[in-house]
């Protein structure tokens, strides 16, 4: 896996580029678990059922399932290398809180979280030592994307 930059994370055929900002209403853009979500099905036959991609969407789903996993080490890359701190609240409820990725040739979608796994990200920025300093409420003063950004804000 490589950052090349703080835009920009490599890895074996999989490409994830931070787009820009925007808010988690925003409609324009799908949401990464819900592309996962409804490209998979419930396979109802085993013990605990599980879901497995729809039949012709196994990779699809496998390139969407990696960026699912890796994006917020893109997200908190960026966030440390722009300066950008904002709490869990801000990211869910605020102008510029929801980061947009373009993956592979697949388009551009968008990327939510809980606040607590946002306060996660901001203590793997480097802002603090555990979740919840970030989560509710911001120890310091934000620095929102509008701030730093001159271009790259979205809404809808």
């Amino acid at each position: 896996m490589r950052i090349l930059n703080e835009d920009i994370l490599e890895e074996n055929g999989l490409r994830m580029e931070f787009a820009r900002w925007t808010n988690s209403k925003n409609t324009n853009y799908r949401e990464l678990a819900d592309e996962i979500h409804d490209n998979q099905i419930e396979k109802k036959d085993e013990i605990i059922p599980i879901f497995v991609p729809k039949q012709g969407k196994e990779e699809y789903i496998k390139i969407l399932r990696r960026t699912n996993l890796l994006v917020s080490l893109l997200i908190a890359n960026q966030l440390f290398v722009k300066g950008m701190k904002f709490d869990g609240s801000y990211h869910q409820e605020g102008k510029y809180g929801c980061p947009l990725f373009k993956v592979n040739d697949l388009g551009v979608l968008k990327w939510s979280c809980s606040s607590r796994y946002w306060g996660e990200i901001m203590s793997s920025a480097g802002y603090g030592y555990a979740y919840d300093e970030w989560a509710w409420q911001s120890p310091e003063e934000p620095v929102t994307p509008d701030i730093v950004e001159e271009e790259g804000l979205l809404i809808e």
